[in-house]
């Protein structure tokens, strides 16, 4: 028996939510990592507070908590920032703090205290994110991470931050003519085994000197990783340093991988890395992912900063999600770029570049214009044997629409049921789908308030997995779930529709499968070859428009597009315009041909060479350029004015922080056609190749006509 009932949601992200609600009843709650924001004394200083979060922290829980409770910890380096900021106020190193961005932190808390309303004044989260599966934590502190003796001499020097899956740590081209690695330091965020480093919160962090010490002990690269368990098939973990193509190994050698005996080049470029978990990388949701990107962000500013905080650094995240507000605003965007943002306005020019994408023909994305009164409709596929759980977003934009929403309804009907409308939603309003009482899907309901821009509402859609056979949650329907929208208000309304990213990655084990949409309008044949063409814009929902990924739509970043050696978009780079951007800011090539698809660089093991395509392998050929411009600028005024940035980060009007240093790379770059814009920004980075091998070339056989 199916039947809709209300609820609360008892989470404020509503993809943990979902998650709360399928999670079997006694399961021990784990801790959780929370960005917070100290909150201002009466006189408006945060000197006294500082001190005080210092002293929970060291005593691992609060003043009115038994003496032997441990409900508050921080990562070393995040406690040593804390510690230090304190010391350098009291003796008047540095002016006491007053923009709020300087008293962010990130600490850890058990689930059901990280989600509670903070109530001490001390502090407010911004950011909670989901339990870390066995995350324990010792009562002592542990060191900070010691990077040896900070530079002076900042010539030529650009340090390329990675955030990845699968780091090769002990590839060659990632180290010195005499063998000593260029990566400063490398966290990798293992939660597959319990960690012995109690400076973080899982994994381990490893500097330059440990590595070169492990290059020392072992006789090869496979004893290295054996050693740490990192090709352990004991576990059921995926192991991406097993096989001969890991995704983080290649985006770093396309980042800032050199040959060793480039010494004049290599040396000059640090590499700081983090390598994030197996789980987290094959959540392609990004419900995992966000506390361990923004934790990791962190902590390669931080690493950055101890080598020299005017050391110019350029990061590169190659990863996207399909579904979000995708005006700047989601909460990944938004944290990243404050971090940017303050890391440059103190002197140290700091760039992220993402991908643009690769969803332009996943039928992921609709747009619906809703009159008075009207409704419209699309289907959502649900595939069988999908082991994960579908989310679509449904972001309503409108006149007064903060006023209007409860007037808004919104139905979704399983295959075979009768469809009803439901409405009358307040914000942190859930309708759960029941069957035989166990929660099948959940609308919710939420009202999105961003200061500098208008209100929004979002409804967010969840669907349980379709088998069973890798998952305790009870089953959802395959098939075609019929999705409509219908306007009670008196204005029209926008209705942008996101279904989120739920594929499998290369190299894990097939459990997700693309929900997609579809619609009787969406079909129709190009003339060259019968193939099927962009969906019929005369009342189809479905567009091509608008898929550029949910990460990269704000002005706190660069964004890549990818493009065929013939200068053309690719099939699958994504397109603008979105809310918040109108297209990606350039575009590299990623694909050298049809017959010959990706671009090269280093597999997993030394001397390997792989091809890989996408704009994740697109997104790091500007970090290298942008690496080669800033090492050509002495320290001084002109690489200090690159690094100043103000407004608000997620304004479409307000250009990124690398607006300025891409006027000299597109100098060097091919001007794309007008008509291009939309998926490949204003110009495409020459082609690079793989340093040290010849180009691919494609002579033409005289016996082809």
């Amino acid at each position: 028996m199916r039947g809709w009932r209300g609820d609360r949601a008892e989470r404020a992200n509503p993809y943990l939510d979902w998650e709360l609600r399928n999670r079997p009843l006694g399961k021990r709650l784990d801790w959780c990592s929370v960005q917070i924001q100290l909150l201002p004394e009466a006189n408006g200083s945060y000197v006294a507070h500082l001190g005080q979060l210092a002293a929970i922290v060291a005593a691992g829980h609060e003043p009115d908590e038994p003496a032997d409770a441990l409900t508050i910890r921080m990562s070393a380096d995040e406690f040593d920032l804390l510690t230090k900021l304190i010391d350098d106020i009291r003796i008047g190193r540095v002016p006491p703090p007053n923009d709020p961005r300087d008293v962010q932190f990130f600490i850890y808390r058990p689930e059901d205290i990280a989600n509670r309303t903070a109530a001490n004044g001390l502090f407010t989260a911004i950011h909670v994110g989901p339990p870390i599966p066995g995350l324990r934590f010792d009562s002592v502190i542990a060191a900070p991470t010691d990077l040896g003796k900070p530079l002076t001499d900042l010539t030529r020097q650009v340090a390329i931050g990675v955030i990845d899956d699968g780091i090769a740590f002990a590839n060659r081209r990632f180290r010195s003519r005499g063998g000593r690695s260029r990566i400063r330091a490398i966290w990798l965020q293992d939660v597959e085994r319990r960690t012995t480093d109690f400076g973080v919160a899982a994994g381990q962090r490893l500097t330059g000197e440990e590595l070169d010490a492990l290059f020392a002990a072992n006789a090869s690269e496979a004893d290295i990783y054996r050693a740490f368990g990192m090709t352990d098939f004991c576990n059921e973990q995926r192991k991406p340093l097993a096989q001969r193509v890991s995704h983080g190994t290649h985006i770093l050698d396309l980042s800032g991988g050199y040959d060793p005996t480039a010494e004049d080049i290599g040396s000059k470029r640090p590499l700081l890395a983090v390598q994030l978990p197996s789980p987290v990388s094959g959540d392609t949701t990004g419900v995992t992912m966000a506390s361990y990107v923004l934790q990791g962000a962190r902590q390669i500013m931080l690493w950055a900063d101890r080598i020299n905080p005017k050391l110019p650094l350029v990061i590169n995240f190659s990863y996207g999600i399909a579904a979000g507000p995708k005006n700047g605003s989601h909460e990944i965007e938004q944290a990243l770029s404050r971090m940017i943002e303050r890391r440059n306005q103190r002197g140290g020019p700091t760039y992220l570049v993402l991908p643009a994408g690769n969803s332009y023909r996943e039928r992921t994305t609709g747009r619906m214009v809703v009159q008075p009164g009207a409704s419209d409709q699309i289907d959502w596929i649900m595939l069988p044997d999908d082991g994960t759980s579908n989310h679509l977003e449904i972001w309503l934009d409108g006149e007064a629409i903060a006023q209007q929403w409860p007037r808004l309804g919104v139905s979704l009907t399983p295959p075979g049921d009768v469809p009803r409308k439901i409405d009358g939603f307040g914000d942190g309003d859930v309708q759960v789908l029941e069957d035989d009482g166990k929660p099948i899907a959940a609308i919710n309901g939420h009202l999105a308030k961003v200061a500098g821009q208008p209100d929004r509402v979002r409804f967010h859609l969840s669907v349980n997995p379709t088998t069973a056979r890798w998952s305790v949650r009870h089953p959802a329907p395959a098939g075609r779930w019929r999705l409509s929208v219908t306007n009670g208000s008196e204005a029209p309304l926008t209705a942008h529709l996101y279904i989120q990213r739920d594929d499998t990655p290369l190299g894990y084990v097939q459990h997700g499968r693309q929900s997609y949409f579809d619609h009787a309008g969406g079909y129709q044949r190009a003339a060259l070859d019968g193939s099927y063409s962009d969906p019929d814009s005369s009342g189809c929902p479905m567009t091509r428009e608008d898929t550029l990924s949910a990460l990269a739509t704000g002005a706190g970043a660069l964004v890549v597009g990818a493009v065929d050696a013939a200068g053309q978009p690719t099939d699958y780079t994504a397109s603008g315009p979105t809310p918040g951007r109108a297209e990606p800011d350039c575009a590299a090539i990623a694909d050298q041909g049809p017959a010959h698809w990706g671009v090269l660089a280093a597999g997993t093991r030394s001397g390997s060479v792989v091809a890989m395509r996408g704009t994740s392998v697109a997104a790091p050929q500007l970090v290298r350029r942008l690496a080669d411009y800033l090492a050509s600028l002495q320290p001084g005024p002109v690489l200090a004015s690159l690094a100043v940035t103000d407004g608000p980060v997620a304004s479409s009007d307000v250009p990124p922080p690398g607006a300025a240093v891409l006027e000299p790379i597109k100098q060097d770059a091919v001007a794309a056609s007008p008509c291009d814009h939309a998926r490949i920004g204003s110009f495409i980075l020459r082609a690079s190749g793989h340093p040290g091998l010849p180009p691919r070339t494609y002579p033409r056989s005289p016996n082809l006509r």
